[in-house]
């Protein structure tokens, strides 16, 4: 059931479209709620998908670090046989000396010493036939000769068949030792030994039986400086002497590696099911190089599982995220029920899961962060903000488990991040300050670095490792902070909550339509100053929210501002009542139009909805009593139910507790004399009437409650109506003056 303000608001646009059918907008507006029972189904696929994204992209494997010299709190059993794997060093140091074993690969060419020889005999035949003086026949050498004149001079006056037979021969001779190529000689530098290959036959050697064309010319240099016929077989050998061995790199390079695979990484073998180290024992280096060795052979095992493994292992995070899901809403089922019935509450639990879940992935899967980034202590803020602390722990416990989990973050996140939002629910408990919420950036860190200093001690690890994670931790509760700053007014403004934040903000006695109320109606003013005490009394006594309740009484009766002179509290002293001259049925559309008008004032005052409800269901559907009675007396057939208020009856605990405050506060400014039993009996009389009127039933207040609210409304009432001080007349005629400056505000100071 609607507040009449609300149908009255919204019976123009059903007007303004008759004829035409419901707009695209508006079709769409109610399809959540037409569809229920589908749209709550989709909204959990979403949170789904949305839960899907932590899924780590590939299986990880998380190392145990190992440390030489200290005590391992438990045994390392092998789970299946592995090698050895020598020291890093050592293993280097071996492949290295097997590299440097492996001689560089020549390769002999016989087609270069043919050829070299061929063109020599050539250019002899030409040297003859020039001396005997007719046209060469023979052809010329394929490469051009370039010999100085002095030897050209001693082939044609000397005897050159004994020259071109010494230049032959002691090229014969080192075509034999082999003439090296600039890459061979360089490949020779640092090795003092060669393989050389020719015609499938394979020579291991030193290299000093290698020459090269500069070495060459060094040992013929003395031989050119004895004789003309000296100097031409030098130039001859120098100008013939070509390279035949080459240097073979892809051979080379193929032989050490077979050299370096050869090299054994390993030095002995761990069988399964055999103890690698004892509980309690220490890590020695023998007992090191064992457990580094299972730890590289299990990761190279996780990096090959098979991909149906991998599958499986998807599919059951799958499943467990499933789980989770299911064990909150079961939850909620259980004990929250109402948020689950409710479209735009369950919209707004579920849309800040899954944008938290979405933020997680988008952390560890798409930036790579760590999971200690994620400001889940952000997320426990803000539904204790929106919810309540208790739905907030439920709720990031749930949370926290599923990124923990399916994610693969690992026990130790769970414990060091829940610890955390813990301390961050705790930090907002009774918010009275938008600077509370800074208390996050202390109390937070504290927890985290605690826990895992904890956590760290527990499984011995490494000290870089526990700096590196505290320095996230300490980052995470400012990220928590900023995003809750962020996250609370755009939550506020989507779902229409208000959180206590906003409630503050609401209590300042200097907004514009308080001060409208305190200057146009100040008995409307101060009685709703009244309520909101006694309201937030109650509140705090049975644990509901004291600063709503507080900011409902406040505005409870702003509607009274339109027609301030017709309510009884605003009368001045010596007028008389306007409802005397009005018919009851006038005075009950009075009554009832401060209602609507005090929904269409908070609707222009942008009031939030809490606000809204208080003033539409403050009275519930409670007789108007005394215009009932008037009616009745002129007309006893008038029904009691055309002197109700429109309702609906309160939907909360703080609306219940306004409106027995409201009824309270009105009904004891009418005693004579308002006693502490009386009150008493006024407060009991009036929560029974209410109680037994049926108005409380949506309310959820409990009989304890209601009990409870009695007790602390006593003491707020009797400090109200307290006694007063009762000033002596005075007899001298002479004094009156001075009585009438010095009592009166004697007595307004002791009021």
């Amino acid at each position: 059931m609607k507040a009449s303000g609300e149908i009255a608001e919204s019976t123009p646009s059903r007007a303004s479209s008759k004829g035409r059918g419901p707009s695209f907008r508006q079709r769409v507006a109610a399809w959540p709620t037409g569809h229920w029972k589908i749209t709550r189904w989709l909204v959990l696929v979403l949170v789904f998908l949305s839960g899907l994204t932590l899924l780590p992209g590939q299986q990880s494997y998380h190392r145990t670090t190992y440390r030489l010299g200290t005590v391992q709190s438990k045994a390392v059993i092998a789970e299946f046989d592995f090698p050895i794997n020598k020291d890093p060093d050592v293993l280097e140091s071996e492949q290295a000396a097997a590299v440097a074993a492996v001689p560089p690969v020549l390769a002999y060419s016989d087609s270069v010493q043919a050829a070299a020889l061929e063109d020599l005999q050539a250019l002899g035949r030409t040297i003859l036939d020039v001396r005997r003086n007719r046209v060469p026949e023979a052809p010329a050498p394929q490469r051009d000769v370039a010999l100085s004149q002095v030897v050209y001079l001693a082939l044609l006056t000397l005897d050159s068949d004994a020259i071109f037979a010494q230049a032959r021969e002691r090229l014969v001779e080192y075509f034999e030792r082999g003439i090296l190529s600039e890459e061979a000689e360089e490949a020779l530098i640092d090795n003092p030994r060669a393989t050389l290959l020719r015609g499938g036959i394979e020579w291991v050697g030193p290299v000093d039986r290698f020459t090269s064309p500069s070495r060459l010319r060094h040992e013929l240099q003395e031989e050119s400086q004895r004789s003309p016929q000296g100097q031409a077989i030098v130039e001859l050998v120098t100008q013939f002497a070509r390279p035949n061995v080459t240097y073979e790199e892809p051979s080379t390079q193929q032989r050490r590696r077979r050299a370096l695979e050869a090299v054994d990484p390993t030095v002995g073998r761990v069988l399964k099911g055999e103890k690698i180290i004892g509980a309690h024992e220490r890590v020695t280096p023998e007992a090191l190089r064992k457990l580094l060795s299972y730890e590289h052979w299990r990761e190279r095992k996780a990096g090959h599982l098979l991909l149906q493994d991998r599958l499986l292992g998807y599919f059951g995070r799958a499943l467990l995220l499933t789980l989770f899901l299911i064990g909150f809403v079961l939850y909620l089922l259980a004990y929250r029920q109402e948020i689950v019935t409710t479209p735009s509450e369950f919209f707004l639990l579920s849309i800040t899961f899954a944008g938290f879940l979405l933020l997680g992935g988008l952390t560890l899967n798409v930036l790579r962060l760590s999971g200690y980034l994620i400001p889940v202590a952000g997320f426990a803020v803000l539904i204790a903000l929106l919810y309540d602390e208790k739905l907030a722990l439920i709720a990031t416990g749930f949370l926290t488990a599923i990124v923990g989990l399916v994610s693969n973050q690992g026990t130790t996140f769970i414990l060091v991040i829940g610890f955390g939002s813990v301390a961050a629910i705790l930090s907002v408990h009774q918010l009275r300050d938008r600077r509370q919420l800074y208390r996050l950036l202390l109390h937070v860190p504290l927890v985290h670095l605690a826990t895992l200093g904890a956590v760290g001690m527990m499984m011995s690890m490494a000290f870089e490792e526990l700096v590196a994670d505290a320095l996230y931790l300490v980052a995470n509760p400012f990220i928590a902070s900023g995003f809750a700053l962020f996250a609370v007014p755009l939550s506020e403004t989507l779902s229409g909550k208000c959180t206590n934040l906003t409630l503050l903000e609401l209590l300042d006695l200097n907004r514009p339509l308080l001060r409208r109320l305190m200057l146009e109606t100040p008995g409307t003013y101060h009685h709703s100053l009244m309520v909101g005490t006694l309201a937030e009394a109650g509140a705090q006594a049975i644990g509901a929210n004291p600063l709503m309740a507080r900011v409902q009484g406040y505005y409870h009766d702003i509607g009274k501002i339109r027609k301030p002179e017709y309510f009884i509290e605003n009368l001045m002293a010596g007028r008389k009542n306007p409802h005397d001259k009005l018919a009851p049925t006038m005075s009950r559309l009075i009554l009832e139009s401060h209602v609507r008008d005090g929904i269409a004032l908070a609707r222009e005052n942008k009031l939030p909805r809490i606000v809204r409800d208080a003033i539409a269901q403050h009275h519930g559907t409670s007789l108007m009593t005394y215009f009932y009675h008037r009616a009745h007396k002129k007309d006893p057939q008038t029904a009691d139910s055309d002197y109700r208020y429109p309702g609906p009856r309160p939907s909360s605990r703080e609306l219940g507790i306004v409106m027995l405050a409201d009824q309270i506060d009105a009904a004891s400014r009418s005693l004579e004399e308002p006693t502490p039993s009386r009150l008493r009996g006024l407060i009991k009389q009036l929560v029974e009437r209410r109680m037994l009127e049926g108005e409380l039933d949506g309310s959820h207040l409990t009989l304890k409650d209601l009990a409870d609210l009695r007790e602390a409304f006593i003491p707020i009432l009797t400090a109200l109506f307290h006694g007063r001080i009762v000033y002596p007349k005075v007899e001298q005629k002479s004094a009156k003056a001075t009585a009438s400056a010095t009592t009166e505000p004697a007595a307004k100071a002791e009021g």
